[in-house]
């Protein structure tokens, strides 16, 4: 379902953004990894500023895997990360469009050119927080967080009020999708391996 990322991007650095390669090929790996899920592979990893805002672990393709299977029509994403959930989405029959959100500039021009998007996909630098819907969604989902507290459940919540209005009507979408990254864990306070 997802494309190796590790293969696709290539270490850079614009602005505060950086894109590094993570190498676990040829290391023991710590208990923490193995309990992770983490093989002896390569993953590509994004950071801003210095810190780690995405990665292609397992942890990321397992709590992303949900939408990425249930996404169809018009889709919203906020945040685009490594591009790594746009991928398999872009190449779904029943998606039409994918509108992707992304306030870091340096992200996009890290990341964007690199990823082999069709003409389903427009990126935008917007504010997921400020930006306001030129149309209305089937499927939206906020992924905008690098490391979840239960402080961030609240703030997924105000996302998916606001985002709930640009949906479609149920009448016209019975299937719409309205979530964010990992909200059970933030909602809970548990880890998410």
């Amino acid at each position: 379902m997802f494309y190796k990322m590790a293969d696709i991007l290539k270490p850079g650095m614009v602005g505060t953004a950086e894109l590094d390669i993570m190498d676990y090929t040829n290391r023991k790996l710590s208990l923490h990894e193995t309990l992770a899920g983490i093989a002896p592979e390569r993953y590509a990893r994004l950071k801003i500023g210095g810190c780690t805002i995405m990665s292609e672990t397992p942890m990321e393709h397992r709590t992303n895997a949900g939408f990425v299977l249930n996404s169809y029509g018009d889709v919203l994403i906020g945040g685009l990360g490594i591009g790594m959930i746009i991928l398999p989405i872009q190449e779904k029959e029943e998606v039409s469009s994918v509108t992707v959100l992304e306030k870091n500039f340096d992200v996009i021009v890290l990341i964007a050119h690199q990823l082999p998007l069709n003409n389903k996909v427009r990126i935008l630098n917007e504010d997921v927080y400020t930006w306001k819907p030129d149309m209305r969604f089937d499927s939206v989902y906020m992924d905008i967080w690098g490391d979840l507290s239960t402080d961030d459940y609240e703030d997924m919540k105000r996302l998916k009020r606001k985002y709930g209005h640009y949906l479609k009507p149920k009448e016209e979408s019975p299937g719409r999708i309205n979530m964010c990254w990992n909200e059970y864990a933030a909602k809970h306070g548990r880890r998410f391996y």
